[in-house]
C-alpha cells in the first residue's frame, strides 16, 4: 500500500488518465486547462494524499512561499516582540516565518553565518530578515540568488564604517538619538563615572550607542570606559566580575548595551552585595516584557520592535513582489522598488534604577 507522503504528480495522472503535464499545470494554477479538469485533479489529490513540492515549484516559477528571519541570539527578549510584528503583517499575507538563528547563546562566528546562510539558501526562500550585518562575501551571494533581504536594526554591513552601496533596505532604530537621551538624562543626576558594558562589534548597532555615549560623556565632563562584553548573560556577569576585580575605575553608573548583558551585569552586582541605585545606578539599552516587575525597576531606552518588526516584512513583501513581477515580465522590464532605509526613533522610560523617584 502507498504511504500518502509518496504520492506524486505521475500517480495521480496514471490514477486519472491524464498526462503528468496536464496535473502538473492543474495542481500549480497555470494556464491551459479547463476548470472542470483543474477541480478534478485537485480533489483527486487531496483523497489521494499528494502534498505538493513547494521548493521545487518555487525553483521553476519564482514565487515565494517563506520568509527567513535570521536572529543572532535569541536570549535576547528584543527578538520577541520583533518576531510579533513580522507575524503580524506575514500572516495576513498568508507567508510563513521561518526562523534561523547565526549566534545561539550570543556566540557567533564567520563560518557559522556561512553554513547557515548556504542551508537557507539552498532551500530557496522567498525573502530574508537579517538582525546581523552580513559579510560582503554574504551579500554577494545572496543577490546572485536574486533573493529580496531586509536588514533590522543593523546595516547591511559588518561594520558602521562599511560602506555598502548594494542596494539592501534596512529598519533600524536610531541609536544615535537614544544614545544621546539616555547620555543627557546621566549628565542630569551629574555621574562623572561611566561604564558601558556592551556587546562585540559584529553587531553594528554597537558603533552609534558606543559612539553616541561617547559624545554624551564629554559633554558632561564624565569620564567614561567601554568594557566589550560576550553577548550574553554568563559572559557579561564574568566580565563585570573581572573589571571590578582589577581595575581602578569605580563606576558611578553601568550602562547596559542590551538585555542579555543587562542580566549578566545585575547578577554580578547581586553576587557581589551592590545594591543599585543606593550604591551603582544601572540603564540599559532595550526594553523587555517584564522590566517593569523588577526592582529597583530600570532606566532603559525603549525600542519599538514590533514597529521595526513589522516594517521590515511590508518592505521586504514589496520587494518580494517587484521580484515576482519581474519574474512574470517578458522582457524584464519591471522596476524593482527602491531600497529604503528607515530609522525608528525612541524613548526613554524613567525608572528608578538610575537614582529617580518614580511613583
Amino acid at each position: 500500500m502507498m504511504k500518502r507522503h509518496d504520492v506524486t504528480i505521475t500517480d495521480i495522472s496514471k490514477q486519472m488518465g491524464l498526462s503528468v503535464y496536464t496535473v502538473s499545470r492543474a495542481l500549480n494554477g497555470l494556464t491551459g486547462v479547463s476548470e472542470k479538469t483543474r477541480a478534478a485533479v485537485l480533489e483527486t489529490a487531496r483523497t489521494m494524499g499528494h502534498i505538493p513540492n513547494v521548493n521545487a515549484r518555487d525553483l521553476r516559477t519564482g514565487t515565494h512561499r517563506f520568509v527567513t528571519l535570521l536572529t543572532a541570539g535569541m536570549s535576547n527578549s528584543y527578538y520577541l516582540d520583533l518576531i510579533d510584528g513580522i507575524e503580524s503583517v506575514l500572516q495576513d499575507k498568508k507567508e510563513s516565518l521561518f526562523i534561523a538563528d547565526m549566534a545561539v547563546n550570543g556566540r557567533y562566528s564567520r563560518e557559522n553565518e556561512t553554513n547557515l546562510l548556504r542551508q537557507v539558501v539552498e532551500n530557496r526562500p522567498g525573502g530574508i530578515i537579517s538582525t546581523l550585518g552580513l559579510s560582503e562575501d554574504s551579500r554577494s551571494q545572496l543577490k546572485n540568488w536574486n533573493i529580496p533581504i531586509v536588514f533590522v536594526d543593523s546595516t547591511p554591513g559588518y561594520s558602521d564604517d562599511e560602506e555598502v552601496e548594494d542596494g539592501f533596505s534596512y529598519v533600524a532604530t536610531d541609536n544615535v538619538d537614544a544614545a544621546a537621551k539616555l547620555g543627557r538624562h546621566l549628565g542630569v543626576h551629574h555621574f562623572k563615572r561611566w561604564l558601558l558594558a556592551i556587546y562585540p562589534d559584529t553587531w553594528n548597532s554597537r558603533f552609534a550607542r558606543e559612539n553616541g555615549l561617547l559624545a554624551a560623556a564629554d559633554e558632561c565632563e564624565a569620564e567614561i570606559r567601554v568594557l566589550e562584553c560576550g553577548n550574553n548573560r554568563e559572559e557579561a556577569c564574568a566580565a563585570i566580575h573581572r573589571f571590578l576585580d582589577r581595575d581602578n575605575f569605580e563606576p558611578d553608573v553601568i550602562i547596559a548595551g542590551n538585555n542579555p548583558i543587562l542580566l549578566g551585569v545585575m547578577s554580578a552586582l547581586s553576587e557581589r552585595g551592590i545594591d543599585v541605585p543606593q550604591d551603582l545606578a544601572l540603564v540599559a539599552f532595550d526594553d523587555f516584557a517584564w522590566s517593569d516587575l523588577l526592582s529597583p525597576k530600570i532606566t532603559l531606552v525603549a525600542e519599538d520592535s514590533r514597529l521595526i518588526g513589522a516594517k521590515a516584512a511590508n518592505y521586504l513583501l514589496e520587494q518580494m513582489e517587484g521580484r515576482e513581477e519581474v519574474n512574470k515580465s517578458a522582457d524584464g522590464t519591471t522596476t524593482m522598488p527602491k531600497p529604503i532605509h528607515d530609522m525608528i526613533e525612541t524613548s526613554l522610560k524613567i525608572r528608578e534604577s538610575c537614582g529617580c523617584i518614580c511613583q
